[in-house]
Formats: C-alpha cells, sequence, structure tokens
C-alpha cells in the first residue's frame, strides 16, 4: 500500500462517504435574478421619502412629556391577514429591538386574527442578490420564548442612544438567502389566500 492509498475499512469509508455528504450539503446554489425579480415597488423620491420619515423625529420635542416612537418597516394586508416586517442591520453581530417596538408587535399579533411578524437581520443587504444572507425569526417563535435574548438598556446603533430593549445575536436567527425570503413571503401570501 502506498502512502496515497486510502485505508479500505468500513468505518474509514463511511467517514469519507460523509465527508463527501457534508461538502455536497454546504454546496450552495446560486439563483440566477430575471426581470420578475426586479422591485415590484419603488420610492418614487427617496429624497422626500427620507425627509418625511426625518422630520417625524421633530414632531416630539423636549419640552414634552410624551417619549418614544417607533415605525413599522412594512406592513402587507391580503385577504384579512397582515404580514408585517422589521428591518434591523446587524451591529457586532446583533439587533437591537426596542422594548415599545415589540410591545407594540405582540399586541398586533395577538390582535389580529391572521398576522405573520417576521423580523429579519441583514448586513446592509439592499435585497437585490437572491444569494445574499438574511437572518430571520418569526413574532410566533418570540411569544413561544425560542429566541434567546438579553433584555436591558442597549445602545442602538441606528440612534447612537440607549435604548430600553432587547438585543438578539445573529447565532439565534434562522440564516436563508433573500431567494428563500422571498418564498417564504409569498407562502405567507398564499396561505392569506386560503382562509
Amino acid at each position: 500500500m502506498t502512502k496515497n492509498d486510502k485505508p479500505g475499512g468500513l468505518a474509514d469509508i463511511v467517514y469519507r462517504n460523509n465527508q463527501k455528504l457534508v461538502r455536497k450539503s454546504k454546496e450552495k446554489a446560486s439563483y440566477t435574478k430575471d426581470e420578475l425579480d426586479e422591485p415590484k415597488h419603488k420610492i418614487a423620491n427617496p429624497e422626500l421619502f427620507a425627509k418625511g420619515r426625518e422630520i417625524l423625529g421633530n414632531l416630539i420635542s423636549k419640552r414634552m412629556k410624551t417619549s418614544g416612537g417607533t415605525d413599522v418597516d412594512w406592513l402587507i394586508e391580503h385577504n384579512g391577514g397582515f404580514m408585517i416586517f422589521e428591518l434591523k442591520t446587524f451591529y457586532d453581530d446583533r439587533i437591537v429591538i426596542s422594548k415599545a417596538q415589540m410591545s407594540a408587535y405582540m399586541r398586533l399579533y395577538d390582535n389580529l386574527p391572521k398576522c405573520r411578524i417576521l423580523f429579519i437581520g441583514h448586513d446592509d443587504s439592499d435585497f437585490t442578490n437572491l444569494d445574499d444572507p438574511v437572518w430571520l425569526f418569526e413574532m410566533n417563535q418570540w411569544r413561544l420564548g425560542n429566541i434567546l435574548h438579553v433584555e436591558g438598556s442597549r445602545t442602538d446603533a441606528a440612534y447612537n442612544e440607549n435604548v430600553a430593549g432587547y438585543r438578539i445575536e445573529r447565532e439565534f436567527m434562522e440564516k436563508i438567502d433573500v431567494k428563500i425570503l422571498r418564498d417564504k413571503i409569498d407562502s405567507i401570501w398564499h396561505e392569506f389566500e386560503r382562509s
């Protein structure tokens, strides 16, 4: 037997075959984009849109007792069902969700008869590359206690201020790609059509 010959024992054969399967399962298909993958909705005037969001912050002043505020990134109603997306950019491999925002989402989830809320973490993706990874969890997982998180006062990178809320590490979210996310969103749409 030369040094290039591989041992032929059963354990060695099983190990080599298993390694081939592991390598194959780690290989990821690349998606081909076509015109149907172009955005269905575009902001006609991004500057005006950004300004509208920015000036909302001016509505509540330091003189007022009223405080806080949050937004909903995307809300879709279809056949009485609601899909809500909350997009968060990762900072130090974690996302921060304010307590007020999570409380609002929990109330919506609990009180709307058909409601799916998706929290989507990303590394500054614009969602045009179908192979880009995103990380996901849903409100039902949160309500069941399946999403590990740390609660407390957290620094939110977007606002550079302490926010009472939740820190969720990337590793506790499901990693999928943009194509799979789009398929999931469409399957929720079809679920709402059936009911």
